[in-house]
C-alpha cells in the first residue's frame, strides 16, 4: 500500500468540500440578490359580476401574479387561477380575472407572486354580485377629488369604512399628478394607496373608476393634451374596470350592470374638444363615437334606474370646465332621452369640490359629489339646486330599490367624523320630471372665487 494515499484522500476531500461550499455560497449570493417578489401595493378588488372578480396587485420585481381563491376562510378547497407575468412596463402592476364564480358568494382569496404566497391570515374576502337582472337592492358609495396628498382622504375613506354598500364608484381627480407622465401617475396612484383606510376598503370591496383632468393630465385637459397614450395605458393597468372604450375607440368609458341598474360610465377628457373652443357642432366632450355607444347602449337598456357617470358637472351654473361649455351636445343627450321616453335616468358628476343636488330643466336629476381629500370650494346656492353640503370630507351612497314599484330611491350625503348628515328620498315623478324639487332659496351672497384647484 502506498503510504501517501491516505493523505492524498483527505486532501481530495478537503477540495471537494471547499468546492461544494464555494457553491453554497455562490447560491446564497444569488439568492440574497434576487429576494422573493413580494406586495408593494395592494390589493384592490375591481369589477365583480355574477361569476368573476378582478383582483390587483403591485409586485416588488417581475413576477407571476396568481390568486388562490376559496369560499372557506382558511382557503381549504380552494384552486388557484394564474394571471399575468407582471413586467417593468406596468411598474410590475395588473391584475387577475378570475372566472367560474358563483353569484351572491363570499370568497377568501390570497395573493401568490411566482407561486408563493404574498399575503398571510387572515386572509381578505370579497362578495361576487348578485344574477344580472335580478330586483332588489343596490347601494354603492360615490366620490370624487381626493386630494393631492394620499393622507387627506384618508379621514374619509375611515368613516366610509363603516358604512354599508356594495361598491364604490370614484368620478376622477382620484389623485392630482397634473401630468400624462407614467412615472408621475403610478407615484400619486402610490401615494394614495398607501393609506391604511383606502386598503381596508380596496382590499374587500369592488372599486370603479374613471378620470378627470388631473387625474388624466394637467388642469382642464382635453383630447388635444400631449401624452394622453400614457394616461390612458397607466389608467389602465392601475385600475381594474370590466372595460374601457372600444376595441377601435380608446377611452375609458364602458357600461356597468348590478342587478338590474346600469350605469354608464363616461370619459369626458380623452376625446374632448378645447373648452374654450367656439360652441359649434363639432365641439364635443365625448367624440362621436363615444355619443353613438351611448345612445345605443342607453336605448338597449331595460333597467329601470340609469345612472349616468360623468367626470365633469352637468349643470351649467358653475365653470367653464363642464358640460357648460358644451350646450349643444348636452341638449342633443337630453333631447334623445326625451325623444326615446328613457325612464328612471339619473346623473352624477364630481370636479366641483363640494356636494350638489341639482333639477336641470325640472327634468333631470343630477347629484355631484366631493372632495373626499381636497380643499372645499363652497358656492351659493344655485338656481336648480335643491341641496348644499360644501364643508368636510364628502361622499355620497345612493340607495336603489327595484324590488319595488316604482323603484324607491334615496341619496345618503356623509362627511368624515360626522357620519350621515342629509337623506333625500326621491319620488318617481320628481325622478322622471313630472313633479319639480323645489330649490333651495337664493344665497345672500355671490360664491368665492375658488382659485387654483
Amino acid at each position: 500500500m502506498n503510504p501517501n494515499a491516505p493523505a492524498m484522500g483527505i486532501q481530495h476531500t478537503k477540495s471537494c468540500r471547499m468546492i461544494a461550499l464555494a457553491l453554497w455560497l455562490a447560491g446564497l449570493v444569488l439568492t440574497q440578490a434576487r429576494p422573493d417578489a413580494f406586495l408593494e401595493c395592494g390589493t384592490m378588488i375591481g369589477h365583480t359580476g355574477p361569476s368573476d372578480a378582478r383582483i390587483w396587485a403591485k409586485s416588488s420585481r417581475a413576477a407571476r401574479l396568481s390568486v388562490k381563491i376559496s369560499a372557506n376562510e382558511d382557503l381549504s378547497k380552494s384552486r388557484t387561477v394564474r394571471g399575468p407575468k407582471l413586467e417593468a412596463g406596468s411598474d410590475y402592476a395588473g391584475h387577475v380575472l378570475i372566472p367560474g364564480l358563483k353569484p351572491s358568494q363570499k370568497y377568501f382569496y390570497c395573493v401568490l407572486l411566482d407561486g408563493k404566497p404574498a399575503m398571510v391570515r387572515p386572509y381578505p374576502s370579497f362578495h361576487t354580485s348578485p344574477p344580472l337582472g335580478e330586483k332588489g337592492r343596490v347601494r354603492f358609495a360615490f366620490t370624487s377629488c381626493l386630494g393631492r396628498d394620499g393622507f387627506l382622504p384618508a379621514a374619509g375613506w375611515a368613516d366610509m369604512s363603516r358604512t354599508e354598500f356594495d361598491f364604490v364608484l370614484l368620478l376622477g381627480d382620484n389623485h392630482y399628478a397634473d401630468s400624462t407622465e407614467p412615472v408621475k401617475l403610478r407615484a400619486a396612484y402610490y401615494d394614495h394607496r398607501s393609506s391604511w383606510s383606502w386598503q381596508e376598503i380596496a382590499r374587500s370591496t369592488p372599486v370603479y373608476a374613471i378620470w378627470d383632468d388631473h387625474d388624466y393630465g394637467p388642469n382642464d385637459s382635453d383630447g388635444t393634451t400631449k401624452g394622453k397614450e400614457g394616461s390612458l395605458a397607466t389608467f389602465t393597468q392601475f385600475w381594474a374596470n370590466a372595460a374601457y372604450g372600444e376595441p377601435d375607440n380608446p377611452g375609458i368609458y364602458h357600461k356597468l350592470t348590478r342587478r338590474d341598474v346600469d350605469f354608464f360610465l363616461l370619459d369626458v377628457r380623452y376625446h374632448r374638444t378645447p373648452n374654450r373652443a367656439t360652441n359649434v357642432a363639432n365641439k364635443t366632450m365625448l367624440g362621436a363615437r363615444q355619443m353613438a355607444w351611448l345612445k345605443r347602449e342607453l336605448l338597449a337598456s331595460r333597467a329601470p334606474i340609469k345612472f349616468i357617470a360623468s367626470g365633469s358637472e352637468w349643470q351649467t351654473d358653475g365653470h367653464a370646465d363642464s358640460w357648460k361649455s358644451f350646450l349643444r351636445e348636452r341638449q342633443e343627450i337630453f333631447d334623445f332621452i326625451r325623444e326615446h321616453k328613457i325612464s328612471g335616468v339619473i346623473l352624477i358628476s364630481g370636479d366641483r369640490h363640494f356636494t350638489g343636488g341639482y333639477h336641470i330643466q325640472r327634468r333631470f336629476l343630477e347629484v355631484t359629489v366631493g372632495p373626499l381629500g381636497a380643499r372645499n370650494f363652497p358656492t351659493k346656492n344655485l338656481p336648480e339646486m335643491f341641496l348644499n353640503q360644501s364643508e368636510g370630507k364628502l361622499y355620497c351612497i345612493f340607495d336603489v330599490n327595484t324590488a319595488l314599484t316604482p323603484p324607491a330611491v334615496t341619496l345618503e350625503v356623509y362627511r368624515a367624523g360626522d357620519g350621515l348628515i342629509e337623506t333625500r328620498k326621491f319620488t318617481w315623478d320628481e325622478i322622471e320630471g313630472v313633479t319639480p324639487i323645489p330649490p333651495l332659496p337664493p344665497s345672500p351672497t355671490n360664491s368665492p372665487s375658488p382659485g387654483p384647484r
